[in-house]
């Protein structure tokens, strides 16, 4: 058994309100609250808090957004082509195996390949990679 102080009153009465089994029974919490102004302030606060909670409600959207979803992911597979980044993979591929020549010291301009690569690759393909599209709009 805790003591009795409000700090374990307030959260025996937490854990009853969550449907837990409270370290206090029940006639010790009212009594405590009979003696105790402060925890009974803190059980009206707590219990309006509940209330307000209780009264808020989100509006729902009954809209199915899939359908519309699916056709754009559709639309944009096929518009993709994948030539591209065969041939930037070949491209790193050629630049990892060129680095690995135990011969060859390569110097820091080297090290600047697979970014050269990848900004030739979003100029080729007109895209930026961290362009937020702000544009979208479902259709209704």
């Amino acid at each position: 058994m805790k003591a009795l102080n409000c700090e374990n009153v307030l959260l025996a009465m937490m854990a009853a309100a969550d449907g837990e089994k409270a370290q206090l029974s029940p006639e010790e919490i009212k009594e405590h609250l009979n003696a105790c102004e402060e925890c009974r302030y803190e059980v009206v606060r707590t219990q309006r808090f509940n209330d307000i909670l209780r009264q808020a409600s989100r509006a729902e959207s009954n809209v199915d957004l899939w359908p519309t979803i699916s056709r754009r992911l559709d639309q944009q597979a096929s518009t993709v082509s994948w030539q591209p980044y065969v041939v930037v993979g070949v491209l790193l591929l050629v630049y990892k195996l060129f680095e690995l020549l135990p011969t060859h010291r390569p110097g820091w301009a080297i090290t600047l390949v697979p970014l050269i690569i990848f900004g030739a690759l979003f100029v080729f393909l007109r895209e930026n990679p961290f362009k937020i599209n702000s544009e979208l709009v479902m259709e209704k």
